[in-house]
């Protein structure tokens, strides 16, 4: 039986697939620092952004993760129209839920690349700035070439298993 590979890190605070290790490659809102696609995709089209950074690290495929992604922004688009106070606790309910799984995502990242930091921060963040967050996770795994905005998924990083 053999076992998953996992990223061996380098003396240069990098792993074999060129990406920072120890620390954030961006700050919180380092996301400003490339507006386009990364500021715009992950405030916008943040099921896109998302999508692209569970296939960059290899936890889901892209056209299914983009699906559910998008049908829940669909949703919260249609119960904002709408108005209803049962789906208002519907949207409580599923938002809530995305910002544990944005949290789980940061947790993840945070340990595959050696980022110092604790559950409570990436739970903060998750909940309370999800866009940065997002950014933030994409600019680290480089799920995004800057300048460039596309809606196709880079390929996945060998070696990684959420």
């Amino acid at each position: 039986m053999t076992t998953p590979a996992l990223p061996v890190t380098m003396s240069l605070g990098v792993d074999n697939n060129g990406i920072k290790t120890g620390d954030w490659k961006t700050d919180l809102f380092g996301c400003f620092d490339t507006l386009v696609p990364n500021a715009l995709m992950s405030i916008f089209l943040p099921c896109v952004t998302l999508s692209q950074i569970v296939v960059r690290l290899g936890f889901f495929q892209y056209v299914p993760s983009l699906i559910v992604t998008f049908a829940i922004s669909v949703f919260f688009l249609i119960a904002g129209i709408v108005q209803g106070q049962w789906l208002n606790v519907i949207v409580l309910i599923i938002s809530c839920f995305i910002a544990l799984a944005l949290c789980y995502l940061r947790v993840k990242v945070r340990s595959l690349f050696f980022i110092p930091g604790s559950l409570c921060e990436d739970c903060m963040v998750s909940f309370f700035c999800s866009c940065c967050s997002i950014a933030q996770i994409a600019s680290h795994v480089e799920s995004y070439t800057a300048g460039a905005c596309s809606f196709e998924a880079k390929a996945t990083l060998p070696g990684y298993k959420l």
